[in-house]
C-alpha cells in the first residue's frame, strides 16, 4: 500500500522548523531572514508556515479550553444531580439519634431540604456565569432628570437654598 502522506520523520522535521521559525518571528526576526536561515523558498511561504502554525495552535487551545468547558458543566450537572436527591429525601428530626414524633406521626426536617436549595441556587448561578447567560444590567440616567429633581427638591427647601446651589458648568475657585 502507497504512502499517504510525509512520512513521521518529515512532521517531525517539518514541526520543529514551524516552531524555529515561530522562536525567530517572535523575537522580531523579519520574514525575509526566518526564509533563507530555515531553507523555505521566499518570505511568502515562511510567512504562510508561521500563519499556519500560529492557527494550528489556536484551534487546538480552542479545542483544549472547550473540552474543559465541557467537562466543568458535566461536573455541574453531577453536583446537581446528588443535590436533587438531597432535596427529594424525606429527613426526620431527630433527637439523640431517635426519630421525633408527634402523636404517631414522624416530624419531617426541613433544613435538609431548605439547604440543598440553596446549594442548587449556588450551582445554577455557577452554571449561568460560566455559560454568560447572566448579563449585565444596564441602567440608563438621564443628566437633565437628575437637574430637575434637584431643582424642585431645592425649591423645596426654599428660596435660602437655592442660593446656596451652583448652577450646572459652574465651579467656583478654591
Amino acid at each position: 500500500m502507497p504512502a499517504t502522506g510525509p512520512s513521521r520523520a518529515q512532521r517531525a522535521k517539518t514541526a520543529a522548523r514551524r516552531a524555529q521559525a515561530i522562536e525567530l518571528r517572535l523575537s522580531g526576526v523579519p520574514y525575509e531572514t526566518i526564509a533563507k536561515q530555515l531553507g523555505y523558498a521566499d518570505r511568502g511561504a515562511a510567512c504562510k508556515d508561521i500563519t499556519r502554525a500560529l492557527e494550528q495552535s489556536i484551534a487546538e487551545q480552542r479545542a483544549s479550553s472547550e473540552t474543559l468547558r465541557e467537562q466543568e458543566l458535566l461536573r455541574l450537572d453531577q453536583l446537581w444531580q446528588e443535590v436533587w436527591k438531597v432535596l427529594k429525601t424525606e429527613h426526620y428530626i431527630l433527637h439523640q439519634g431517635t426519630i421525633v414524633k408527634k402523636g404517631d406521626a414522624e416530624l419531617l426536617d426541613d433544613g435538609p431540604i431548605l439547604q440543598a436549595i440553596d446549594r442548587l441556587l449556588r450551582i445554577q448561578e455557577r452554571r449561568s456565569k460560566f455559560l454568560g447567560l447572566d448579563s449585565a444590567i444596564k441602567h440608563e440616567v438621564s443628566l437633565h432628570e437628575i437637574d430637575d429633581e434637584i431643582r424642585r427638591l431645592t425649591a423645596k427647601l426654599g428660596s435660602d437654598a437655592v442660593e446656596d446651589v451652583e448652577e450646572p458648568g459652574e465651579v467656583e475657585a478654591d
